[in-house]
């Protein structure tokens, strides 16, 4: 994801939109887990993460291309 300037510049406003309130920034956020989610851009950025006690840690971040595989390791680390 990191190669393509585009996609890095929207996981980034993504992030910054949700932090100042915008629980759905882009196309939406969706539930992965229970304890997971990611955020959607209409460029192909997805950005996964965790919330723990009003703080957001970013797990990963991926595009449209390789968001199974994302999603696949995730899963292997987190449990699904």
């Amino acid at each position: 994801m990191g190669k393509n300037p585009v996609i890095q510049k929207e996981s980034d406003e993504l992030v910054a939109k949700f932090l100042k309130g915008n629980v759905n920034p882009g196309i939406g956020t969706k539930n992965l887990t229970r304890d997971i989610n990611y955020l959607r851009g209409k460029e192909g950025a997805r950005v996964f993460f965790k919330m723990n006690n009003g703080q957001m840690t970013i797990l990963a971040k991926a595009n449209k291309a390789n968001e199974q595989t994302v999603i696949n390791i995730l899963y292997k680390v987190y449990g699904k």
